[in-house]
C-alpha cells in the first residue's frame, strides 16, 4: 500500500515520485506540469528551508519551490537504492 502525502512533508535526502498536484486553477497545475512534476516522476529533495523553500532534483534539473507551492503536489516516498 503506498501512502500520499503533501511534498512539505519530506525532508532533504529523501527520494519520492509525484502522484498528483491538488490545485484547483489549471494554469498554476499546468506550469507545475511543464517544470516536471508529471505523475510517476522521480524526484530527490535536496535541500528543504520553510522560509525559502523546497530544492528538488527531478529529471535532469535542480528547482526550489517556493513554501506555499509544496503542500499542494502530492507523492509517495521511493525506497533507498
Amino acid at each position: 500500500m503506498e501512502v500520499e502525502f503533501p511534498l512539505h512533508f519530506m525532508r532533504k535526502g529523501e527520494r519520492g515520485r509525484v502522484v498528483g498536484i491538488r490545485w484547483r486553477e489549471e494554469d498554476v497545475e499546468q506550469r507545475l506540469v511543464e517544470m516536471g512534476f508529471e505523475k510517476g516522476m522521480r524526484f530527490e529533495v535536496v535541500d528543504y528551508d520553510a522560509e525559502r523553500g523546497i530544492t528538488l532534483r527531478i529529471a535532469d534539473r535542480e528547482l526550489t519551490l517556493v513554501p506555499w507551492l509544496a503542500p499542494v503536489i502530492y507523492a509517495t516516498e521511493e525506497p533507498p537504492e
